[in-house]
């Protein structure tokens, strides 16, 4: 019987890292590919593409994007620009809600775009499912931003 995952219960870290891990090392090596199947702009700290088209970050977006398409994802992941967090943020380091459509073993990560603003959303293989477009970075907000001690 398959074990039922809970967005409340804390994973342990060797477990997280293992997972994370296994899931990495299943990834092939076609290049860096995106999709908007799972496109999330209903969330009110979110954003719209409209909106993002506005203020010039629509744009950027596809730029930086365009860079990454052009080698394999894993290749990419550096921890600065491109994080892959594996587990959804706990509650009090976001300002997002759990979308009900992701699949709820998603390996969660996030894209820089310009200053502050991000893409959000999850990977797998070599596919990067936009879920978010997040202007502020109120994905995974750092303890100072989320006031955690």
């Amino acid at each position: 019987m398959a074990k039922k995952f809970s967005k409340d219960k804390k994973p342990s870290v060797i477990n997280t890292i293992l997972e994370n891990k296994k899931r990495i090392e299943n990834f092939d090596n076609s290049n860096f590919k995106v999709s908007l199947q799972d496109f999330d702009s209903s969330q009110k700290c979110g954003s719209s593409c409209r909106d993002w088209q506005k203020c010039g970050l629509l744009s950027k977006m596809f730029e930086t994007l365009s860079g990454y398409c052009c080698r394999p994802l894993l290749e990419q992941v550096d921890g600065v620009k491109f994080t892959i967090y594996g587990n959804f943020p706990p509650k009090e380091r976001t300002k997002f809600k759990y979308p009900e459509h992701v699949p709820e073993d998603a390996n969660w990560a996030r894209i820089h775009i310009e200053g502050v603003a991000v893409i959000a959303g999850h990977v797998l293989e070599n596919t990067f499912y936009i879920v978010f477009l997040d202007k502020y970075h109120s994905f995974y907000m750092t303890k100072k931003k989320a006031k955690i001690k």
